[in-house]
């Protein structure tokens, strides 16, 4: 067990893909969310989204002192603010001076022992996600289960690949019509990458969206909060839970093989710590 808080391995996780509209920032709040109050992290949350950041109006964030100016010499402490129990650092979105993206990384750095993970929402923007994927230490894919965002969400991994930093899994987002869409083993064949959760779109993100309030706080029985928090309970090494109906009714392969795929995750994160 960890003795105290600068004993603490940090990790910087980032979600990628090379297409909005897949739900990446909502999926690094959720999981933020989740680590923090389902599991009782400490969780520094990153917009590192530089010219369209969203996280900020998600929250409803003053956004007074940001992480572009943290970028251009601020002390990034100054940009932190408190929402749900996670600790934000928006961006600005009409910055007029000169950042270095490029020292995001040295930044998060003097971080890491302050935090179990911090989490960073990046740019669909090819050249923007260049820097977070360099300070990351390990990225998720997000994608849409259809052939157009799947196969630009792919160039994150590429680009992932090139930079030698891990890719932690795919995780399928906004599912609408299983029937029309890409199943888990056609998203593993095309992308060579485990599938580590797959979350159906839902009506009351709307609600989440308008309340300002991440759907795993609005409603921690919803759908999306408990596929969230299985995949939450993976990045942090904790078992997952069955429901009832878990356990008396046996799984389908390839909701089995993604059960398989958490615990690689989940083994992962005990590795790191030795």
């Amino acid at each position: 067990m960890l003795s105290s808080l600068g004993d603490k391995m940090s990790n910087i996780l980032a979600f990628v893909s090379i297409k909005g509209g897949v739900g990446k920032t909502t999926l690094a709040l959720e999981t933020a969310s989740s680590l923090v109050n389902d599991f009782g992290k400490k969780v520094l949350l990153v917009d590192a989204n530089f010219s369209a950041p969203n996280i900020g109006l998600y929250l409803d964030l003053t956004n007074e002192v940001t992480l572009h100016d943290a970028l251009s010499g601020t002390l990034l402490h100054n940009a932190i603010y408190e929402s749900h129990g996670i600790d934000v650092v928006p961006a600005s979105m009409y910055y007029r001076g000169e950042v270095n993206v490029f020292k995001l990384k040295q930044i998060l750095n003097k971080f890491k022992n302050r935090y179990d993970f911090i989490i960073i929402d990046s740019s669909p923007n090819y050249e923007e996600l260049k820097p977070v994927i360099a300070a990351a230490d390990k990225i998720f894919v997000v994608t849409s289960p259809d052939n157009v965002t799947l196969t630009t969400s792919l160039k994150a991994a590429r680009l992932a690949r090139e930079q030698d930093t891990p890719i932690g899994g795919i995780v399928v987002n906004r599912i609408r019509s299983p029937r029309h869409e890409y199943n888990l083993n056609e998203i593993e064949i095309i992308s060579e990458i485990p599938v580590v959760a797959r979350i159906r779109d839902h009506k009351k993100m709307a609600q989440a969206l308008n309340d300002k309030t991440p759907m795993t706080v609005l409603d921690g029985a919803n759908v999306v909060s408990r596929e969230v928090r299985r995949f939450a309970s993976a990045i942090c090494g904790n078992p997952e839970k069955e429901n009832f109906f878990q356990k008396i009714i046996p799984f389908k392969d390839s909701f089995q093989k993604e059960r398989v795929n958490r615990e690689f995750l989940r083994q992962g994160f005990y590795e790191s710590q030795i």
